[in-house]
C-alpha cells in the first residue's frame, strides 16, 4: 500500500486555504473584530473553524456530483454574496460613524447562546461561505480523482483554515490590547467598510461584464 502524500493535494489544500485567509470577507473580519472588542475570541473561533471544517469535510462527498452541479448555481451563490458583502459594508461604515463606534463595546456581558446565534448567521446565511468552502473544494477533489489525494487536499485544506481562524481572533485581542481601542475599532470598521464596498463593486462588475 503506498503512504506517500501527493504534494499536488497537498500544496492545493494549502494553496486554497492561504487564498481564504488572505481573503477579504464578512467571516474574516468578525474574527478580527472579535478580538478587538476583547469579546468571546476562542468561542468565535471554535464556532467558525467548527462550521469551515463540516462544510470542507461534506466537499468530498459532494465532489463525485460536482461535474453535474449546474453553472447558474455558482452566478446565485455570487450573487447572494454581492447582496451580503453590500449588507455588511453598509454595517461595517454605520458602526464606524455612528455612535456606536465610540461605546466600550466589549462582549463579555454576552451569553453564550447569542454568541453562536450571531456568528451561526454570518458564517452560515453568506453564500459565500458555501462557494469558497463547498463548491471550490468539491470541484477541486474531483479534479484529484484518487481518494487518497482528496483526503490529503481536505486535510490540508482543514488545517490552514484551523490556523487562520485562531491566528485572526488572537491577532485581533493582540492589536486591541496595544491600541486605544476605541479609536481602533472605529479605524478597524471604517478600512472593513471600505474593503468590503470595494470587494462588492469588483463583483458587481464581473456580474455584469459576464452577462451574455
Amino acid at each position: 500500500m503506498d503512504l506517500a502524500l501527493d504534494p499536488t493535494a497537498v500544496h492545493a489544500g494549502l494553496g486554497l486555504g492561504a487564498a481564504s485567509m488572505l481573503s477579504v470577507g464578512p467571516n474574516n473580519l468578525m474574527l478580527i473584530r472579535e478580538g478587538l472588542v476583547r469579546g468571546r475570541a476562542a468561542v468565535v473561533a471554535s464556532l467558525v473553524t467548527v462550521s469551515y471544517v463540516l462544510l470542507i469535510s461534506a466537499s468530498i462527498a459532494l465532489a463525485s456530483a460536482a461535474a453535474n452541479i449546474a453553472p447558474g448555481w455558482k452566478t446565485v451563490l455570487t450573487i447572494g454574496g454581492l447582496a451580503a458583502i453590500a449588507w455588511f459594508a453598509a454595517q461595517s461604515l454605520r458602526a464606524a460613524i455612528g455612535r456606536r463606534a465610540l461605546e466600550t463595546q466589549s462582549r463579555h456581558d454576552e451569553t453564550l447562546g447569542a454568541c453562536f446565534r450571531r456568528v451561526m448567521a454570518i458564517v452560515w446565511l453568506n453564500p459565500l461561505t458555501y462557494l469558497e468552502l463547498l463548491l471550490v473544494p468539491a470541484a477541486l477533489c474531483q479534479s484529484l480523482g484518487a481518494a487518497h489525494a482528496q483526503f490529503e487536499f481536505v486535510a490540508a485544506l482543514i488545517a490552514m483554515t484551523v490556523l487562520y481562524c485562531y491566528g485572526y481572533a488572537f491577532a485581533g485581542g493582540l492589536i486591541g490590547s496595544v491600541l486605544d481601542r476605541r479609536a481602533s475599532l472605529r479605524l478597524f470598521d471604517l478600512a472593513s467598510g471600505l474593503l468590503l464596498t470595494g470587494v462588492a463593486v469588483s463583483m458587481a462588475s464581473r456580474l455584469v461584464v459576464a452577462i451574455p
